[in-house]
């Protein structure tokens, strides 16, 4: 490893130090402190909650919102919707994995995508079942219900057992 050079040479510093050396430094009380900006909060309304009929059988699983057809989740479920963005919570404690879904949720319905896909993994390497799955599809049926129009677990290509598809409802 090279030393560092110096930034000024020898000389350059001592003419420097010669030309100010009558000068006396000012005092710090004409100095005005920096004041920071206050933290602004943001504040985010997350729409109603939305009452979703459930079909499933406890390892695939399905939603829709009111007014939507069987046809569109069947379309969902067979993966025949692109998915404009996915989230992957592989490895995430549920806590911070539903903040960051709840984030996710909003700045894909700002965004104005219609669908995508939250992989939140089959729970295989956890002692107790798929906390993560289990908390993820809890939050989508309950307060984040608002945002969704249909959803349904992802075709195999897709994740499986471990993905959720989640169309998006549109903004109006």
């Amino acid at each position: 490893m090279r030393p560092k050079r110096p930034l000024v040479s020898p000389e350059d510093q001592a003419l420097f130090l010669e030309a100010i050396g009558g000068a006396t430094p000012l005092s710090g009380r004409d100095r005005v402190p920096v004041v920071k900006p206050p933290a602004v909060a943001r504040v985010v309304e997350l729409p109603p909650q939305v009452s979703l009929t459930v079909e499933g059988d406890g390892q695939r699983y399905a939603a829709r919102g009111p007014g939507v057809s069987r046809i569109q989740v069947q379309e969902l479920r067979a993966g025949k919707v692109h998915v404009e963005q996915t989230l992957d919570l592989h490895g995430e404690v549920v806590d911070k994995g539903l903040t960051r879904l709840r984030t996710f949720l909003l700045e894909a319905t700002r965004l104005g995508h219609r669908c995508v896909l939250v992989v939140h993994g089959k729970g295989l390497h956890s002692e107790h079942g798929a906390p993560l799955r289990e908390a993820v599809l809890g939050e989508l049926l309950g307060p984040l219900s608002g945002f969704i129009h249909a959803l349904s677990t992802a075709a195999p290509a897709d994740g499986g057992e471990g993905a959720t598809y989640v169309m998006l409802r549109g903004t109006r």
